[in-house]
């Protein structure tokens, strides 16, 4: 049986796709967006989180910890190289300031946990939306979860980035996941080479000629989404290039996400670094320019 690595389970989720949604939040991602509000979600492996607000330094960790991982004199509190993130220090602490983040899950446990939600989406015309990280790392297991929850006659959207390793058999993969699902939620991020280069870690070519595939072989099923980070692609020159990128899709909706910093603490919680302290979120003016700008080549934009 096919196990996947999971970093979150979230229910009644109303900004993945259509209706009610339980959104299953799967862990690995090759990008790196510097703005990324989920940075547990990039590496597969687990890992530990430690918030210093709820510590009070009853020194249980210290005395548990077998690698000597746990030091106080340390400003980060753990030293992650030499962490195993073996959870004993996170059994034993008693206000919660450790906690591992992931957890390792089969097909069959998560789909009787989507089961427990399905009067929410028959009612509201809901379902099942599997986000990451990006699902396409996890191929094998994201295709069975597919298989099983369609089994059962539940309505799957897929949020992907289009990319896993930046090869051809990223579009043999996108392909297979997209003949399965209802919904393809697909983030276009920049369109200019570098930026995207600089910004997400990645090139970006792989990702938008995928787009492109899509919509010839699934027009009703894709939505593409733009992140709306004030100071990375809200310029006049991004939105240009978008809307020049657009008219290949006639009759797609797009979706507006504005850039949040609800992510920000998360970072220093797993021993990283958020380097975009001094962007604030887009003003509603902003917002606005960029939807009436986009409503000139697609009549469906939305912002989420």
């Amino acid at each position: 049986m096919e196990r996947g690595i999971i970093f979150d389970f979230q229910r009644f989720s109303l900004h993945d796709g259509p209706g009610i949604r339980t959104t299953i939040f799967l862990k690995g991602c090759p990008l790196k967006c510097l703005w990324c509000h989920n940075p547990e979600s990039q590496v597969m492996d687990l890992e530990l989180a430690f918030t210093l607000s709820r510590c009070f330094y009853c020194g249980k960790c210290l005395e548990v910890c077998p690698e000597k991982a746990v030091q106080f004199e340390n400003p980060q509190r753990i030293d992650r190289s030499r962490c195993t993130v073996c959870g004993l220090c996170v059994a034993l602490c008693p206000t919660g300031a450790l906690e591992v983040i992931g957890k390792e899950v089969t097909v069959e446990e998560l789909v009787r946990e989507v089961e427990k939600d399905r009067p929410f989406y028959e009612e509201s015309g809901g379902g099942v939306t599997i986000s990451g990280g990006e699902p396409l790392v996890q191929f094998d297991f994201t295709v069975e979860l597919v298989r099983r929850l369609k089994a059962r006659d539940f309505h799957v959207a897929l949020d992907t980035s289009g990319y896993a390793e930046g090869k051809e058999k990223d579009w043999g993969k996108l392909k297979t996941l997209a003949e399965l699902v209802d919904l393809v939620l697909y983030d276009i991020k920049l369109l200019d080479t570098e930026k995207h280069r600089y910004y997400v870690g990645v090139e970006n070519r792989g990702i938008l000629e995928n787009a492109r595939r899509l919509f010839h072989l699934y027009p009703e099923k894709l939505f593409l989404r733009y992140p709306l980070v004030p100071g990375v692609n809200d310029g006049e020159g991004d939105i240009v290039c978008l809307q020049s990128f657009l008219k290949g899709f006639p009759g797609v909706q797009v979706e507006i996400l504005p850039y949040h910093r609800l992510g920000v603490g998360k970072y220093s919680r797993i021993g990283k670094e958020y380097t975009l302290l001094t962007v604030l979120p887009p003003a509603e003016e902003t917002v606005a320019r960029v939807r009436k700008r986009l409503s000139e080549t697609l009549p469906e934009v939305v912002v989420k």
